[in-house]
């Protein structure tokens, strides 16, 4: 009896001690794994924090968000950085000018075109048409409409890529007639000023002036008197090749006529001790 009580004791000692054994290995194991897992984590976010300081210090890397290779693809960085030569809803297009016309959704049609000195531009889908005079929103609805009859609904951009250079003429009463490089918003008042101004017989409020717009050339009258007076402030913003031509007052032009055809024709009345030998005929 004592033997089979100790026997039975040793059996129960030994289930405890298993049991004791298997409990601190679970609760090793999910330790390990608890520890494990916490390491991951730690060494994932450490990496992606890295990473992204990384990022924000080395610029233009291709992992940067707002990078070339980043969300943006660029674009968004390309166009925040990059100045626009002229206002292109007034600029308008002259012999010279190197445009890019680009289609988004149809890119082999892209192309880089210089305006030709008979203000025509050709393209592969559209051929020749007529650029020196238009805006660029005017020359980007001029492809639109020309290339819709072979493209599908064409969204097409046209950016100026390089001005060439321009000029505009100043003539007539001014003191200095000639050219004045041209400079986007110029006006008429300001491109006489720097010929040197007007003449004693200029006639300020006729001020003809000519531009083209187009295939057309417009003519018209500007009263630059009123603004000199400061009664009115200058309407015309000049564009390339534009001509402005400052005539003579009606004085003026009387004086030009009695000098052709009064004094001009008078012979010569001697005067005392006038030698008419001295008169080379």
């Amino acid at each position: 009896m004592t033997e089979a009580r100790k026997q039975r004791g040793r059996i129960v000692v030994a289930e405890r001690v298993m049991r004791t054994t298997w409990s601190i290995s679970s609760v090793g194991a999910i330790a390990a794994i608890v520890l494990l897992a916490t390491a991951c984590g730690g060494s994932a976010q450490r990496g992606a924090a890295g990473g992204a300081m990384m990022t924000q210090a080395v610029p233009g890397n291709p992992g940067s968000v707002d990078g070339p290779g980043g969300l943006d693809g660029g674009f968004a960085g390309a166009a925040g950085n990059s100045d626009k030569l002229v206002d292109e809803y007034s600029y308008r297009l002259a012999p010279g000018d190197l445009i890019d016309v680009k289609f988004p959704y149809h890119p082999e049609e892209n192309e880089r075109v210089p305006v030709r000195p008979d203000g025509r531009i050709g393209l592969q889908v559209i051929g020749d048409v007529m650029a020196a005079g238009l805006t660029v929103k005017e020359l980007e609805q001029v492809v639109i409409d020309k290339s819709s009859k072979t493209l599908r609904d064409p969204v097409v951009s046209i950016v100026i890529a390089q001005l060439a250079e321009h000029k505009v003429y100043v003539g007539g009463q001014v003191a200095k007639p000639g050219f004045v490089p041209y400079r986007e918003g110029m006006t008429p008042l300001q491109a006489i000023v720097e010929r040197g101004g007007f003449m004693d017989d200029a006639n300020t409020d006729e001020i003809l002036y000519i531009s083209r717009v187009g295939n057309a050339v417009q003519s018209q009258r500007l009263d630059l008197e009123a603004v000199m007076d400061g009664e009115s402030t200058e309407q015309v913003v000049m564009s390339p090749d534009d001509i402005i031509i400052v005539p003579r007052t009606f004085i003026g032009e009387a004086d030009v006529w009695v000098d052709q055809w009064i004094r001009g024709l008078l012979p010569t009345v001697p005067r005392p001790g006038f030698d008419l030998n001295t008169v080379a005929f």
